[in-house]
């Protein structure tokens, strides 16, 4: 009897140790997902989840002179934020700024679908901090989590924090 409660007992102990190994290893792929290789002190703007609401919402982290902001200092600015995922800032034409990811494998491949939309959000409320940009192109080979195009503030309009 005692022998047949202990072995029910080590089956209890090995499956409940195994459950929470699974759980353990999916809140960290989730939490990877969205901060893969992220530096929140270069943020001007993040999309990041709110434990109140339970839902993601956009918001500044900090206020900046547009007057002396170039897209330059914004590229250094998303890659710091960002090194994994790396931008060249090209030009801006009248209201819109243009940007390239080289290499977007990380952004389209590699962070999922909410890291990738955290990027992708960030990086254009950034680039409209500039005077007169109201869209900002993105030019990279397309994949699972992002595709290129012109977005504005309005692509995200739902959920934002100021």
């Amino acid at each position: 009897m005692k022998s047949m409660l202990f072995s029910i007992g080590l089956i209890s102990l090995i499956l409940g140790c195994s459950t929470a190994e699974k759980e353990t290893k999916s809140t960290t792929i989730a939490e990877q997902e969205i901060s893969i290789d992220y530096d929140s002190l270069a943020a001007i703007w993040m999309y990041d989840f709110n434990q109140e609401t339970e839902e993601f919402e956009i918001k500044q982290l900090r206020t900046i002179d547009s007057n002396t902001l170039s897209g330059e200092i914004l590229e250094k600015i998303i890659n710091k934020m960002y090194p994994r995922v790396q931008i060249n800032f090209i030009r801006t034409s009248n209201d819109t700024a243009f940007i390239s990811i080289p290499d977007s494998q990380v952004l389209t491949q590699q962070m999922g679908s909410a890291g990738a939309e955290s990027f992708m959000i960030s990086t254009t409320y950034s680039f409209t901090e500039l005077n007169g940009i109201k869209y900002v192109s993105f030019d990279f080979t397309e994949g699972d989590h992002a595709r290129p195009g012109v977005y504005s503030r309005n692509s995200w309009d739902e959920n934002i924090v100021q």
